[in-house]
């Protein structure tokens, strides 16, 4: 098991032992120019750890769907679902300033994570939002 904790990324992950839902996304918090499609690029480029086979449609306004949307993404610091990244850029859906600084920090470039490294990830992903179940 990972020493630190792996964060949500804010309302664009379910936390812990939640069901996730659209109605906690803060609209009011706009990504805008730039950083937005970074935020996006950056997101889409994380690996998939928790892949869930369930279509999503947008449930703010309808305007995408996604194939495995539920899936959860990490950069080993923060987990997200794979539909985030529509979300970020149809909508501009904020996020966290701690996360932003720290997807800087990385220069916009998702990390690469060797087999013991993701498996690790993996298993605290799914311990704390799967099944619980995993074995590797």
């Amino acid at each position: 098991m990972i020493a630190r904790s792996i964060l949500p990324l804010g309302a664009l992950a379910p936390a812990p032992g939640t069901v996730w839902d659209a109605s906690s996304i803060d609209r009011t918090a706009v990504l805008l120019g730039p950083v937005r499609s970074q935020v996006v690029r950056y997101l889409r480029g994380c690996p998939l750890f928790l892949a869930w086979m369930e279509y999503t449609r947008d449930e703010i306004g309808g305007k995408f769907d996604v194939a495995g949307g539920s899936g959860i993404q990490s950069d080993g610091v923060y987990y997200w679902r794979v539909d985030a990244s529509e979300y970020v850029r149809e909508y501009g859906i904020g996020i966290p300033a701690s996360a932003i600084n720290h997807f800087e920090a990385m220069k916009w470039v998702p990390p690469k994570f060797d087999h013991g490294e993701y498996i690790e990830i993996f298993e605290h992903l799914d311990h704390i939002v799967g099944t619980g179940v995993a074995e590797c």
